[in-house]
């Protein structure tokens, strides 16, 4: 964080010294937005081709191999929760309850949840994320004074920044866990922007303080820092009636929350988020590298990034020549600390796809900045001026929007254009396929013997970060604790050896393919329990079973 921030309080510093007069004139400046209808236009018509894409989707495209830790990290969440009709007593969520288990939504439209479901429930993630996106910059641009061609605007700055949010890549700068950020952030550009009473979108807001949390650990924490910043900037700008109802919202959620579940299950609650915030930052952590040097490329280039987009944001803020909306300054500013804040994620992990993860905001704040002062650069130009003459027309707007949103969307998937008459039959490719479908035969044949293996069992237990296996079994894990990361010496891992003792499992999947912890040295005691009290029963290489003394 130092080579983010050190960098910019330099700028900043320069900046105001030089321009002392700006720090009343500017900042403060309550100038209101105006909106544009040919950009809502444009809105409706980008939301209804990423519908379309969506449609489009050849779904046989997604059916490659189980990624048997990640996705095994919900699958078997989801097994838990319908199996012991327990929510964090019965599991230890590794991205939060309804994270790990989402699903379990998809569950009630399909009436099951397999890995096709599962699949099909990030791609409809993604769509979500395109369409909010859509969402936010529209209001961005709508809060937008100075520029003369918002139409332009939002078109460059749009259609860049739904670029992010990609249906075939496997690591996507806006991922499906980012939607519950987009819809928080929708709901407070309203309340930020709207002149009228927002009062069901102030309560929402202050419901996000619990809802996030109940989704994503990690995404939650940063939503409450948000609020935070929120508060602070309505209680400046005086706009009291939406800090009380934001504030009303995080009170009643938390109180409605706390008077809907038992004690033991709030208090477990309390303690898997107490653990998270603690151990989050070194759990199977690499080390950032040091910026400017071997190996640190794609580091390097994500924090210079970041600076670049503050630098960005500084000089639109104190710009002297255009009178921008306080509004507008405060929407992107939210943006730029969101992406700092997401940014840690990144640290938690620190290889090239968790550092591509963290980067979506940052890069939309680039996209932005970009297309706004290259406009303002050539707005003045003669072929920009014919260019805008298709803006003062409706139907100009709806046959360029169209052609180029056709191009845009459609891109290497033309063929795939029927997909949208027969979306039932293309769906089902994914959410009717056999399990089986998505396992090699070696991992089908170590299922089928460690299934019958345990047979009589009640639950099964493994020790590897192979998360699927009870999923593929059929059986909820013997402890809450199906992730083997978070058995962890001094913080898990007596409760762990304590819940191992009480359910007494039989055979025990010590060793698979993926072993992050293989010297386990993360849960010493855990092992050598388990080494004192099973002992090696059968060699399927590369999976390894124990069976109870």
């Amino acid at each position: 964080m130092f080579f983010i921030i050190f960098p910019l309080i330099l700028y900043f510093g320069a900046f105001l010294k030089y321009n002392k007069e700006l720090i009343t004139s500017k900042i403060f400046q309550t100038k209101s937005s105006t909106s544009n209808n040919n950009i809502n236009y444009l809105c409706y018509i980008f939301i209804i081709f990423s519908i379309l894409e969506f449609y489009n989707l050849n779904h046989k495209d997604f059916l490659g191999a189980l990624d048997s830790h990640h996705e095994g990290t919900i699958l078997t969440a989801q097994l838990n929760f319908f199996s012991k009709n327990k929510i964090w007593t019965g599991t230890f969520f590794d991205y939060g309850f309804l994270g790990n288990s989402i699903g379990i939504f998809f569950n009630y439209m399909f009436d099951d949840y397999s890995i096709g479901i599962q699949r099909f429930s990030f791609k409809f993630l993604i769509l979500l994320n395109k369409i909010f996106i859509i969402l936010i910059c529209r209001k961005i641009i709508n809060s937008l004074d100075f520029t003369n061609h918002k139409e332009i605007l939002f078109l460059i700055f749009t259609l860049s920044t739904i670029t992010l949010a990609s249906f075939y890549e496997h690591v996507t700068p806006l991922h499906p866990r980012i939607f519950i950020y987009l819809i928080f952030t929708l709901l407070v550009f309203n309340v930020i922007t709207s002149k009228k009473n927002n009062i069901f979108s102030s309560f929402l807001v202050g419901f996000f303080s619990l809802l996030s949390l109940l989704f994503y650990w990690d995404i939650g924490t940063y939503i409450n820092v948000l609020l935070i910043i929120v508060l602070i900037y309505l209680f400046l700008i005086k706009k009291f009636d939406d800090f009380y109802k934001i504030i009303l919202g995080i009170i009643l959620s938390w109180l409605i929350f706390y008077s809907l579940i038992s004690n033991n299950e709030f208090k477990e609650f309390i303690n898997q988020y107490f653990i998270i915030l603690n151990i989050s930052d070194y759990l199977i952590g690499l080390e950032f590298p040091k910026p400017f040097t071997d190996k640190s490329t794609r580091h390097t280039k994500a924090l210079l990034l970041i600076v670049i987009s503050g630098v960005f944001l500084i000089n639109y803020i104190f710009d002297k020549l255009k009178k921008e909306s306080l509004e507008s300054k405060f929407l992107l500013f939210y943006l730029f600390i969101s992406s700092i804040i997401f940014f840690k994620s990144g640290l938690m992990r620190s290889d090239g796809p968790h550092i591509k993860y963290t980067s979506g905001l940052y890069t939309l704040l680039i996209f932005f900045f970009i297309s706004y002062y290259l406009i303002d650069k050539i707005s003045d130009s003669k072929i920009f001026s014919k260019i805008n003459i298709f803006f003062n027309k409706k139907i100009y707007i709806f046959t360029l929007s169209t052609l180029i949103c056709f191009l845009f969307f459609f891109q290497n998937n033309y063929s795939n254009i029927l997909n949208i008459l027969n979306s039932n039959k293309n769906f089902h490719m994914m959410t009717k396929v056999d399990d089986k479908k998505f396992l090699n035969s070696d991992y089908r044949n170590f299922i089928e013997i460690y299934k019958d293996l345990t047979k009589d069992e009640s639950c099964v237990q493994q020790f590897t970060d192979d998360n699927a296996i009870p999923y593929l079994v059929g059986k909820p894990t013997c402890t809450k604790y199906y992730v083997n990361a978070h058995i962890i010496q001094n913080w898990t891992e007596n409760d762990f050896i304590r819940e191992l003792k009480a359910s007494g499992p039989n055979y025990i999947v010590y060793s698979s393919k993926i072993n992050w912890f293989k010297s386990r040295k993360n849960a010493p005691n855990a092992d050598k329990f388990i080494l004192d009290n099973y002992f090696l029963y059968k060699d399927i290489s590369p999976w390894i079973i124990y069976k109870k003394r």
